[in-house]
């Protein structure tokens, strides 16, 4: 059964989601909404927008670092302790 369901056409692309928060937790949604002046919602897909993205995976990260043929003295053990770390 699907649990999320679209709204009508008055907001199309929006789905309702229900989030368990404690009573702190939305006592200060619900300030912080007032003071701005929009709804909980609006602050909680906000915060969602906010939330940085993850860049690059780690094998994206291992080939950049690798890409740079920093100056070590033995880019060799460099190399290795890098794979090392990369696929743990």
């Amino acid at each position: 059964m699907n649990r999320h369901r679209e709204r009508g056409p008055r907001r199309p692309g929006i789905v309702r989601t229900q989030v368990l928060l404690t009573r702190e937790q939305r006592d200060r949604l619900e300030r912080l909404a007032a003071e701005r002046g929009v709804s909980v919602g609006a602050l909680v897909r906000e915060a969602i927008d906010r939330y940085p993205p993850r860049s690059r995976s780690r094998k994206e990260a291992f080939e950049a670092i690798r890409a740079l043929r920093l100056p070590v003295g033995d880019w060799q053990a460099m190399e290795e302790e890098i794979v090392r770390g990369a696929t743990r």
